[in-house]
């Protein structure tokens, strides 16, 4: 098979016959199968995104002639997903709780597990009026930060990021979807924060995969920025300085909801016990497996 689209569809430049929507779906779907498990929804989305229209209009217009230029712009799509670039950064964005986050390749793509952190941060925050202050740690594209506030719009969020420019793309989510209130701030974990401000909640999803480790070949992935993957040889590094700084910046009785590999719980609940936390539990992504624990500071 060959890798581009066959010249016999068209001319790219000059008059000449052109690939109707059906034509290029259908090559695009050829070239995708040995690739990706549901190439024809993927070929549809990357269409869709192509010509600006929604995947409906696809549907209802198969026989529509499409552009040179459309054409040229679908074909570089279609063979950069083929090599596995994620969908996410060839459309610019990716959909996460309902909102739509734009993402780039200093991002890492929002993925549905991190749902659930939200769930259960949500489960302990009231929903009344209250003063309250939440800090993301490792915000990335701003999706936790964002969802937040948008889930709680009377409280004070703050949100680091030790990358400039995925901190760039967190600004511009916040601003578009409606949270330009967030301190948005640059620097590893705790470090840019002022000295002496404290905090009712801690949220995160660190990188905690090791070096290593097969999840680093699934789809895309080898095309994100490994430091917001990696954490180090065990993958507890980062969640391990989480677990240590958290007491420093909350208030008794405040909480720290993090993101894990499943496998990771049994360590981190000892670690957590043995530091001193108390109200130790875990939380499930929809599949059943446990994504992250929830843990209480009681305080010095």
């Amino acid at each position: 098979m060959a890798e581009s689209l066959p010249n016999r569809y068209f001319s790219k430049s000059g008059p000449g016959p052109r690939p109707s929507v059906e034509a290029l779906l259908a090559w695009a779907a050829h070239h995708l199968a040995p690739h990706l498990p549901n190439p024809e929804r993927e070929a549809r989305l990357l269409l869709a995104e192509t010509l600006g229209c929604s995947k409906a209009r696809l549907f209802r217009e198969p026989r529509e002639d499409v552009e040179p230029a459309s054409i040229v712009r679908f074909e570089a799509l279609v063979l950069r997903r083929g090599r596995g670039e994620p969908l996410a950064y060839l459309t610019g964005h990716r959909e996460f709780w309902s909102l739509d986050f734009r993402v780039n390749r200093h991002t890492l793509v929002p993925r549905p597990e991190t749902e659930a952190l939200v769930s259960a941060t949500l489960r302990i925050i009231p929903e009344q009026d209250q003063a309250g202050r939440l800090l993301d740690l490792g915000t990335g594209c701003g999706t936790l930060a964002i969802t937040l506030a948008r889930e709680r719009p009377r409280l004070e969020i703050w949100a680091t990021e030790q990358s400039p420019e995925a901190l760039t793309v967190a600004r511009e989510n916040a601003r578009a979807l409606g949270t330009p209130s967030i301190e948005f701030r640059a620097g590893d974990w705790f470090e840019p924060l002022p000295q002496g401000i404290v905090f009712d909640w801690i949220v995160s999803n660190p990188p905690y995969l090791p070096d290593g480790d097969p999840a680093l070949m699934g789809d895309g992935v080898s095309f994100e920025p490994r430091a917001s993957l990696v954490s180090g040889p065990t993958g507890l590094e980062a969640l391990c300085r989480i677990i240590e700084g958290a007491p420093r910046r909350l208030r008794p009785g405040g909480w720290l909801i993090i993101e894990h590999a499943p496998s990771q719980s049994g360590a981190l609940v000892s670690l957590l016990g043995s530091s001193g936390w108390q109200a130790v539990d875990g939380y499930r992504d929809p599949a059943g497996e446990r994504q992250g624990t929830i843990a209480c500071w009681p305080g010095p």
